[in-house]
């Protein structure tokens, strides 16, 4: 029962040992395949989720910002209005910010590993719940499976890398419709539901709520909405399950989590927080492509087989096995959680590969169900005795078995196996350009085709050590890529290159100035008081501040040093860096002036 998995009964009171104990009793209730079973799956997310947490530099743009903003948050004391230097950082809510704040006072301040624990967390709770959720719905094996395609799926093994919103915030609606379904499945059976159920609900909204705004309310609501509708309940009055969610006790839980610091943040800001977080932030994204990130329906249809990589192999055989099906209780609730809300994003124009990643819980465990559909029998090798009708009789069992749902399977399958080599091909092309590890770059290469040889295998036998292949190749791929091939690429590393620079300025100065390159990174990594200019402005600074330095890109260096020019000012150009701004998709000069020394 679910009950005696995933969900415990706190008492009214809890301490910190009873927690623990609590947990302790859990582990001890699993029967030891389920325990060694749920160890693993956490294994394999631990292993992808940390390589390069502290050797990754800083991540344009979202992530550096994320970071600035905890960080300044740590700071200043200010926990209540995020910001960037002087700038409100409206575009989410508080929650992650308090998260990383939290990690970065417990784990220092200064690196951006401590801004990316949240991340991982979220990205371990994750692939959790949904190892106990699929355990409710598939034998277990397959469970096991689901858990461990979750931990290695490209998108997830990205956000749980990554100092923002996106990995707590699919944890945080997992846990919501696991409990949605939970609800549903005792209401429906006739037995009690205890308000328990409903206040975890609604707690983990709340928590998504404040995390990355109204993302858990809608994919809740469409999915009731599916479920009802789709099963015919709304005729009946079955649809009354949904009063078992207990909307008063919700609305008081919504109200005393999140509208306390909605309150705050307002009167801090004068109501500009809200309005820039409404109408600069989420009302654009729904009008037109926000930051060059607009593209066209079914953007995330064409490419999930990338991001949901390895497991998007079984995408083709998971849509042949419940079409049929499609109307059982279990299969109608993944279906209403994956379906509307992927329909809204692909009308909303502003796309972003991870926008859908709250849904893949749903995408995992209907995957996995495309595991057990049986495979076409694998030819002997034994040469048969030669006969005149045996081409012919073979022709004919060809053109019988051949459908469009079997092409289409096959077709899916050999592009998910040429995709392989693909991705191995982008990271030798990332190392390349980047100034990386060749090396490291041609053993992910390796490994990323012994995922398509070990789907290969899948496909043409069936056998279960060929998924097992498939998950080490995919996780020992992730390994090297984030532990050793990213952070080894000089080229896109420009502001930790231009902090250690800067170390071996003697004397050190003062104050910095930018101008031409004011990326979000360069501001973590040299502090909060660096001043953003215009060449321009940063001329006039160095005519001010003495021992000043100033870091002009080569862009601006002619309209820099014309405005020294005229004010009479004289400078010298002490060192250099090149590099690669990956967020303009540019080549870059950054030039360090400063005033020569008497």
């Amino acid at each position: 029962m679910m009950a005696q998995g995933i969900f415990v009964t706190p008492a009214r009171t809890t301490s910190p040992s009873q927690l623990i104990g609590r947990g302790f009793r859990f582990l001890a209730g699993l029967d030891r395949a389920r325990l060694l079973g749920l160890m693993m799956v956490v294994a394999v997310a631990v292993i992808c989720f940390t390589p390069g947490m502290s050797s990754i530099s800083p991540i344009d743009r979202d992530e550096a910002r994320f970071a600035q903003a905890s960080k300044q948050m740590v700071a200043s004391g200010d926990y209540v209005t995020p910001r960037f230097q002087q700038d409100l950082r409206a575009k989410k809510p508080i929650g992650i910010y308090w998260m990383q704040s939290a990690s970065a006072r417990i784990f220092g301040d200064q690196h951006i590993a401590s801004y990316r624990v949240p991340s991982v967390i979220g990205g371990v709770l994750m692939v959790v719940l949904t190892t106990l959720f699929a355990r409710q719905l598939l034998p277990p094996r397959a469970a096991v499976f689901a858990g461990l395609f979750m931990a290695t799926s490209l998108v997830m093994v990205m956000e749980s890398h990554l100092a923002t919103t996106d990995a707590m915030l699919a944890a945080m609606v997992t846990l919501q419709q696991i409990t949605l379904w939970k609800i549903r499945q005792l209401d429906s059976g006739g037995h009690y539901v205890s308000g328990k159920y409903a206040a975890l609900f609604w707690a983990a909204m709340a928590a998504a709520i404040l995390i990355k705004g109204p993302i858990a309310p809608v994919v809740a609501i469409m999915t009731i909405a599916l479920v009802v509708v789709a099963s015919g309940q709304w005729r009946d009055g079955g649809w009354r399950w949904v009063l078992a969610l207990k909307p008063m006790l919700g609305v008081i839980i919504l109200t005393a989590l999140v509208l306390p610091w909605v309150v705050l943040v307002t009167s801090a800001t004068d109501g500009a927080f809200l309005n820039i977080a409404i109408n600069g932030d989420f009302v654009s994204k729904l009008k037109s492509g926000q930051e060059s990130h607009g593209a066209p329906p079914l953007t995330y249809l064409g490419l999930i087989i990338i991001t949901f990589w390895p497991a998007s192999l079984f995408l083709a055989r998971a849509v042949k096995a419940v079409a049929p099906r499609w109307r059982d209780g279990d299969i109608l609730f993944l279906l209403g959680w994956l379906l509307p809300f992927w329909v809204i994003l692909e009308m909303t124009p502003t796309k972003l590969p991870h926008y859908n990643l709250p849904l893949f819980t749903a995408l995992v465990i209907l995957a996995m169900m495309g595991i057990d559909e049986s495979l076409p029998a694998a030819k002997s090798r034994l040469p048969k005795p030669p006969s005149p009708e045996q081409p012919l009789a073979r022709a004919r069992r060809l053109l019988k078995s051949v459908s469009i749902t079997r092409g289409i399977v096959l077709a899916w399958e050999w592009g998910f196996m040429a995709l392989g080599p693909v991705l191995g091909m982008v990271v030798i092309y990332l190392a390349t350009f980047g100034q990386g590890s060749r090396m490291a770059a041609a053993v992910a290469f390796g490994l990323a085709c012994g995922v398509s040889a070990a789907a290969f295998w899948w496909q043409r036998r069936g056998k279960t050590m060929a998924l097992v292949a498939m998950i080490t190749s995919a996780m020992m791929f992730y390994v090297v890529l984030m532990g050793s091939v990213l952070p080894s690429l000089e080229g896109f590393r420009l502001a930790p290159r231009i902090k250690d620079a800067i170390a071996t300025i003697t004397p050190s100065p003062q104050l910095i100035t930018a101008a031409g390159y004011h990326e979000p990174s360069l501001v973590f990594e040299l502090g909060t008081d660096i001043l953003l200019f215009s060449p321009d402005e940063a001329a006039f600074f160095m005519a001010e501040a003495e021992d000043g330095l100033a870091l002009v890109e080569q862009r601006s260096a002619s309209e820099f040093r014309n405005t020294a020019r005229e004010l009479g000012l004289k400078l010298e150009l002490i060192t250099s860096l090149k590099g690669h701004n990956y967020s303009r998709g540019q080549d870059v000069e950054i030039l360090f002036y400063r005033r020569p020394r008497e």
